[in-house]
Formats: C-alpha cells, sequence, structure tokens
C-alpha cells in the first residue's frame, strides 16, 4: 500500500491531555484522512460467524466506506471479499444477507463464486487470449483474523496482530462469550439500526462514559434501579466501578465490583427461579461450579475496542460512519448458545427496551449526539473540556486488565481513546 502524505492537520494541538477541539468532529479533511488511516489500515470488525452457519450463507457489511462480503463457501470456510465488480466496479450483492452460491453483477454480468473467483463472463470471445479469468476474482482484504466467532480485517497488508490490537481487551470477549453454557454466542436475530447526524467519534466514546447515565438517563435509571439510592451505586459518586483506559484505544466501565454485589446482574433476572437455577447448573457442568460461579458473578462486560466494536449488556454495537456528519449505530443481540430459552427470549427483549425507536436509553444518546454536532462549530471557543478525574487517575491492574484506571464517573476512558486516535492519526 502505497504511503500517506504528510498530514496538514496538527492533531498534537487539537488533542491535548485534558482537551480537544471541536474541529475533530466536523472537518471534512480530517474526515478523509480518518478513513485512510484508521478505517482502512486499523483492524475493524466485521461479522461474527454465526450469522453465516452454512454453505451459501453470506452478508454484506462495511469497512469504512468500502462495501465488503462476507461468505461461507462449500468447503465452510469464510471469506471477506471486495462488494465491488473487478470490471467497473459495480457492487455484486445488494442484500443484507441471504444465501447464494455465486454473486453476479447486473451492469455486465461477470459472475462469481461465494469464493470470489470469477466464473463467468457475458460474451467472453470479446476478450483475447490474454484474458485470464483467474486475474480477476474479487479483491479481497488482505488480513482477516478472528477471536471466539468475532471477525475483524484490515485492509492494510501490514501492521499489528489482532491479539496485538486487541490487548486486554481480549480477556472481555472472552468474559462476554463465557457466560454462555456452551462457550459460545449466536448472533442471527437480526440488527436493530439507529442513524444520527452526526461525528462516529461521539457513539464510540459515549459508550464507555460513566458520567453520563444518572444524568441523561435519569427516567430509564430511575425505572430500572428503582430509587437514587441504588442509582448512585451504579453511576454515580458512590459506585465502587472504574473507568479503564485498556490501551489502543480500547475502553472499559468495569462494572465486576458492582456485579459482584448483585449476583452478576445490576437488573434483578427477570427470568424464572426455575430457569435460573437450570443456567446455573448448565454452567457448572461445563466450568466447575468455583469457575461458573466466578463467570456469573462477573457478569456481561462494558467496553469499546477502536474503533467501531463496542459490548454493552446483551448485544454488540458496531458504529458505521457514512459521513463527517452522519452515522449509522448497528445492534446485534447476542444469544447464549446453551442457555435456556427464557434467558435468550429476555436478552432480545432488553435490546429493543432499551435501544429500540421508543427504548428507554438509545433516543436519549441520539438526540445528545446531535446536540453535540450543531454545538461543536462553535467559533468564540472551540476546545471540549476532557479533565474530569485527571487527577485522581492511576495506573492500576485491580481488574486484571492492566492499563491506566479512574472513577467510573471520570472522562479516563475517552482520554484513552484520544491517546490512541492522536498516535494513528499522526504515525
Amino acid at each position: 500500500m502505497a504511503s500517506m502524505p504528510t498530514s496538514q492537520v496538527n492533531y498534537r494541538e487539537l488533542i491535548q491531555s485534558d482537551r480537544i477541539s471541536g474541529r475533530l468532529y466536523y472537518d471534512a479533511a480530517i474526515f478523509a484522512e480518518e478513513l485512510e488511516k484508521i478505517w482502512h489500515r486499523e483492524w475493524v470488525y466485521v461479522a461474527h460467524e454465526s450469522e453465516v452457519p452454512e454453505p451459501g450463507d453470506y452478508v454484506t457489511r462495511q469497512i469504512g466506506l468500502q462495501p465488503v462480503i462476507v461468505s461461507r463457501d462449500e468447503d465452510r470456510h469464510v471469506h471477506l471479499m471486495l462488494n465491488r465488480c473487478m470490471h467497473r466496479g459495480n457492487t455484486v450483492c445488494q442484500s443484507d444477507r441471504g444465501n447464494s452460491h455465486a454473486f453476479r453483477c447486473a451492469y455486465h454480468g461477470w459472475t462469481y463464486d461465494n469464493r470470489g473467483a470469477l466464473v463467468g463472463v457475458p460474451y467472453a470471445a470479446g476478450y483475447d487470449a490474454s484474458f485470464r479469468k483467474q486475474e480477476f476474482g474479487l479483491a479481497k482484504a488482505p488480513r482477516v483474523s478472528a477471536h471466539r466467532g468475532l471477525i475483524f480485517a484490515s485492509l492494510s497488508a501490514s501492521g499489528p496482530t489482532l491479539d496485538e490490537h486487541l490487548g486486554p481487551a481480549k480477556r472481555l470477549i472472552d468474559q462476554f462469550v463465557d457466560l454462555s453454557p456452551e462457550g459460545e454466542v449466536e448472533v442471527r436475530s437480526g440488527v436493530l439500526k439507529h442513524s444520527y447526524k452526526g461525528n462516529w467519534k461521539m457513539a464510540l466514546e459515549n459508550s464507555v462514559d460513566g458520567y453520563h447515565p444518572n444524568i441523561l438517563h435519569h427516567a430509564a435509571m430511575a425505572m430500572m434501579m428503582k430509587g437514587k439510592n441504588d442509582m448512585e451505586s451504579v453511576f454515580g459518586e458512590g459506585s465502587e466501578a472504574y473507568a479503564r483506559d485498556l490501551g489502543n484505544g480500547a475502553a472499559q466501565l468495569d462494572l465486576n465490583p458492582v456485579h459482584s454485589k448483585h449476583g452478576g446482574r445490576v437488573v434483578a433476572p427477570a427470568w424464572s427461579k426455575e430457569t435460573d437455577v437450570e443456567y446455573r447448573a448448565a454452567m457448572e457442568r461445563r466450568y466447575g461450579a468455583e469457575r461458573a460461579e466466578k463467570i456469573l458473578a462477573g457478569g456481561p462486560p462494558h467496553f469499546c475496542i477502536f474503533p467501531n466494536l463496542i459490548f454493552i449488556l446483551n448485544q454488540f454495537r458496531v458504529i458505521q460512519p457514512i459521513g463527517v456528519e452522519e452515522t449509522v449505530v448497528c445492534y446485534y443481540p447476542a444469544l447464549l448458545k446453551g442457555a435456556p430459552e427464557e434467558i435468550n427470549r429476555r436478552r432480545l427483549t432488553e435490546t429493543y427496551l432499551i435501544h429500540g425507536p421508543a427504548g428507554r436509553v438509545a433516543p436519549d444518546d441520539i438526540e445528545a449526539y446531535e446536540r453535540n454536532q450543531v454545538g461543536f462549530r462553535a467559533r468564540v471557543n472551540e476546545w471540549l473540556v476532557l479533565r474530569r478525574g485527571l487527577h485522581r487517575e492511576v495506573k492500576d491492574d485491580r481488574g486484571g486488565n492492566g492499563g491506566i484506571a479512574g472513577h467510573e464517573t471520570d472522562e479516563t476512558t475517552q482520554r484513552g481513546i484520544w491517546r490512541h486516535y492522536r498516535e494513528v492519526m499522526t504515525r
């Protein structure tokens, strides 16, 4: 890949230790540079293996603004190909998901199998002997790797490995998946999508912001926690939870201390006691009593992986930039393979109750993003303050993940994201 030209943007000036410039959210030149340096070079989450379980299954996604196809062939191998005909650039697949053993370009009819090989060219006599179909297969992502069923890709042929990119976040993925009695999650229940008129980075920052829930989501928190005292113990100054910068732009709201006090869930389980007993028994059969209790007490982790993957409650959130001031967030419910049906049914219900169009939480966030986007363009003072808790954060390993820790309501997580962003954008 050709080297990038020297940036004309002084990111060290725009991103300081305790403040950032609003320009980072609305400047079209910065967005174009992000596409090249972040979305087309870093590891980006694309799909989950369970979304293409059978031969011929496929889903279409984007890496940055580049459309891609994730497919499973007849030998059950997974492929990640650019959704772009090698003839004139037309997309060869228009559906979000489906099952097909071939993809045919509607423009001139070039046809590819689900491995990406070019298998058909109409009126082939128009090409001489120098034309070799094997040279015109769909382009593949240079690097593809997976962890616990999560597929990541990089459009750069070189760079850190996926393990290096994930760092401590790899253990948090394990914590999320290990809640399954079979050690697997299934992402086959569809997707909930939200769009907002604002920059993609707000969704990433907000996902690990422990300062806003009791304020922006006050009504929802009061409803779920049944009282102000409980609210303060989870998202307030009285909480024992931490905000963690895990490195590489990954960040966590470490709720483990709070979960442990509440049996692995901040909100009481909405399933029957019989189902709970059945679930715990299944977990003990797989992990043993001691390990099962530790997993259940820890509960689901709350964290993000730069630049586009978020784990909160029962689902993955995936950030998809559309433009400098337009973003789509996709919510994929993750079901626990081997768990009682009532638990997985509740996981689905919680997704739309909290994040649906009339949900208790997500509409608040979207409104905040769009108000932010308007306010970012201020010219009298362009700076946004990120100094909360700077005086009290420490290098810390209390959660076993290392990095820098602050109180849950501190902006330790946002500072960590921006430090990594600055490092990537100034390489």
